[in-house]
């Protein structure tokens, strides 16, 4: 079995992702003329051409697709959890006391599920003041038999 997991990436996560780019090409019309002048035959640069171009002129996003096959994942995805992270996905909470209110949940139950989901990269909590608010990062989640 395996699970496939998409998230959004935060603007941390695209700041990152375009100073790596810009310390491999150096600037945006740097590999502009590269990819399209010299005929660069090098696919990485031509990949990275087309998610700058897209970050640039969409003003946009980005969405990480990631597999696990590992046993591990599985025993972290339980039925609650998994319910945690639709709710996330569709509500959003002041505080983890708010979120283990709605889920009519413990608040410690609430906040180790959280911290398991953070774990794996599914969730984040974000300090406001004296809240911590939990998001999800997932937009999809899909199970598979498939090897």
């Amino acid at each position: 079995m395996r699970v496939e997991v998409a998230r959004d990436l935060g603007k941390a996560d695209l700041a990152r992702e375009v100073a790596e780019m810009e310390t491999r090409h150096g600037s945006f019309d740097g590999l502009r003329q590269r990819v399209f002048v010299e005929r660069c035959a090098d696919p990485r640069a031509v990949d990275d051409y087309v998610l700058w171009k897209a970050l640039r002129d969409e003003g946009g996003g980005l969405e990480d697709r990631t597999v696990f096959d590992t046993p591990e994942v599985f025993r972290t995805l339980t039925p609650r959890r998994v319910e945690m992270l639709e709710f996330l996905r569709h509500a959003e909470v002041a505080s983890i006391q708010d979120l283990a209110a709605k889920l009519r949940r413990d608040y410690k139950n609430t906040y180790d599920d959280l911290a398991a989901l953070k774990a794996w990269g599914l969730v984040a909590v974000l300090r406001e003041g004296k809240n911590q608010r939990p998001v999800s990062h997932v937009t999809s989640l899909r199970v598979s038999w498939e090897k």
